[in-house]
C-alpha cells in the first residue's frame, strides 16, 4: 500500500536556519509523493507604517514606488526559493503569505493548504533572548493544530 500523500509546509525566509531545516527535511523526512509548499511569510509595507513616515513631511519614494519595490523583492525571493527546491530535486511550489507576524502567516498558509505537517528552522536563541525577541518557531508550535518539526541550527 502506498503512503498517503502529505502536504508539507516548509517555512522559508532565506536565513541559514530555514535553509538547514529545508535540507534536513529533504534528507531525513521527505517522501516521493509529498506535496511540498515552501511558504515565505511577508510583512508587507513595513516602511509605510513606520512612525517616522507618518509623523513628518516625507520626501522619499511615493507609496506606489515603495509597494512596487517590495513586490519585486518578494518575487525575487520566491524565484530564489524555487531554484533551491529544484537544486534539491524537490517538486513543489513556493508561496508568499502576507501577515503582521511571520508565525501568523505560516499558520494561515498551513490552514489554507490543509497541510499535514510544518517544517521550520530555529535560531537557537536562549530562553531569555527568545522571551524578549519572540520566536517564530515558538509561535508556530503554540498555535498549530498539526505536527510541527523544529530543526535547530547546529554548528
Amino acid at each position: 500500500m502506498a503512503d498517503k500523500q502529505r502536504t508539507v509546509v516548509v517555512a522559508m525566509d532565506g536565513s541559514e536556519h530555514a535553509i538547514k531545516a529545508f535540507k534536513w527535511f529533504c534528507k531525513s523526512m521527505k517522501r516521493d509523493n509529498d506535496k511540498v509548499v515552501m511558504v515565505y511569510s511577508v510583512e508587507l509595507y513595513g516602511d509605510v507604517y513606520s512612525t517616522q513616515w507618518l509623523s513628518v513631511p516625507y520626501s522619499g519614494p511615493s507609496l506606489t514606488e515603495m509597494i512596487e519595490k517590495q513586490r519585486r523583492e518578494v518575487r525575487e525571493k520566491l524565484d530564489e526559493f524555487a531554484k533551491m527546491m529544484k537544486s534539491e530535486h524537490v517538486p513543489g511550489t513556493v508561496k508568499s503569505v502576507h501577515s503582521d507576524d511571520p508565525g501568523e502567516g505560516i499558520i494561515k498558509a498551513a490552514e489554507e493548504l490543509k497541510a499535514d505537517i510544518i517544517v521550520i528552522g530555529s535560531r537557537g536563541l536562549g530562553a531569555v533572548r527568545r522571551t524578549i525577541l519572540g520566536s517564530v518557531s515558538d509561535y508556530v508550535l503554540q498555535h498549530s493544530s498539526i505536527p510541527v518539526v523544529v530543526c535547530p541550527v547546529q554548528s
